[in-house]
């Protein structure tokens, strides 16, 4: 069954395509930024300054014509879960790479949309977008970075005419979730959280970044306490002499191999009961771009992977070997 998995979704994606654009009437969104009013009708071509909402669009059978690259260096800035979408649609949109938003590139894609609900983006860039075309902020009522990814796809749905397509892609990725959350209910109350390595110094998030709220639906909770530490970029940075933040039943950590093993040769690390009892997943580079990415494409392909791989760290038994999971990837040769 997992193989046919890739296959299931592909034919998903098609039929959701090959459905007539619904008909729409202008329609005033609020986000964080203030007030658009959009016509649905008239959008034809998408420009995305945000870091992972070229995936969004793709869920929702969009092709957008501009892109902005996070990390990866994928062709099209796009990963191998949403690779048959964008191969779907025809999508072969421009790249901005860089961490700002260059927003003269912007005005040169002549959008009529520009989506950027998880984007660098402050209220100076706002309202020089805005004299390009209508910006559709992050969701109304959440911090930088933060907003869940159904509000952003229904916020996106909303000022294209994809409302009913975005119902139906939140439902179809809430049901997987939902099964795979039933199937394991040893996992609720649970101690855990993603983390990241860099420069010697931890770094955590808070319990509403994407990943930590994808484990908070298990029932593995982030301490409430990194919602007081982290900044309003949804993370904080820790000295490795405060390990004992991360002792938890269960820590994804989001590194490559030279930052693993830089990991676990510091003795702080080798102490912790997390580390002893074989509690940690180190996720590799596809796995972080999952969990980082945090879309409707990308949480499909994680789940199969990531559920296997907390069962096996949560038993506290450092013999268990933490599977690798599935090594195919929708759109790989």
């Amino acid at each position: 069954m997992p193989r046919l998995l890739p296959a299931l979704c592909l034919l998903f994606l098609l039929c959701l395509f090959s459905a007539p654009r619904a008909q729409a009437d202008p329609v005033q969104l609020r986000h964080a930024f203030g007030e658009i009013t959009v016509d649905p009708a008239k959008v034809r071509r998408i420009v995305s300054v945000g870091y992972h909402e070229q995936d969004f669009l793709y869920a929702l059978g969009l092709a957008p014509v501009g892109v902005h690259e996070w990390f990866g260096g994928h062709p099209y800035a796009t990963w191998p879960w949403a690779e048959p979408a964008r191969i779907a649609l025809g999508a072969r949109p421009e790249v901005q790479t860089g961490f700002e938003i260059d927003v003269e590139w912007v005005w040169m894609m002549e959008p009529d949309l520009i989506v950027a609900t998880f984007a660098p983006m402050d209220a100076q860039t706002y309202a020089l977008l805005s004299e390009i075309a209508p910006v559709v902020g992050r969701p109304e009522g959440y911090p930088a970075w933060g907003a869940p990814w159904e509000e952003e796809l229904r916020l996106i749905g909303r000022a294209t005419g994809r409302e009913a397509a975005a119902e139906t892609v939140i439902a179809r990725t809430g049901a997987r979730i939902a099964d795979a959350v039933a199937s394991h209910p040893e996992f609720r109350g649970l101690s855990g959280t993603a983390a990241f390595f860099n420069d010697g110094q931890i770094i955590g998030y808070r319990p509403s970044d994407g990943a930590n709220r994808l484990l908070g639906q298990f029932g593995i909770l982030t301490p409430p306490a990194f919602d007081d530490m982290a900044s309003a970029g949804g993370n904080f940075m820790v000295s490795p002499e405060r390990f004992d933040l991360f002792d938890l039943d269960v820590l994804l950590w989001l590194v490559d191999g030279p930052m693993q093993s830089e990991i676990k040769a510091l003795p702080t690390w080798r102490n912790l009961r997390v580390a002893r009892e074989g509690r940690a997943i180190w996720a590799d580079q596809m796995m972080t771009g999952a969990m980082s990415f945090q879309s409707p494409l990308s949480i499909d392909w994680a789940l199969e992977r990531l559920v296997p791989m907390l069962a096996a760290a949560v038993d506290g038994d450092a013999a268990t070997a933490i599977p690798a999971g599935p090594a195919e990837m929708p759109g790989a040769p």
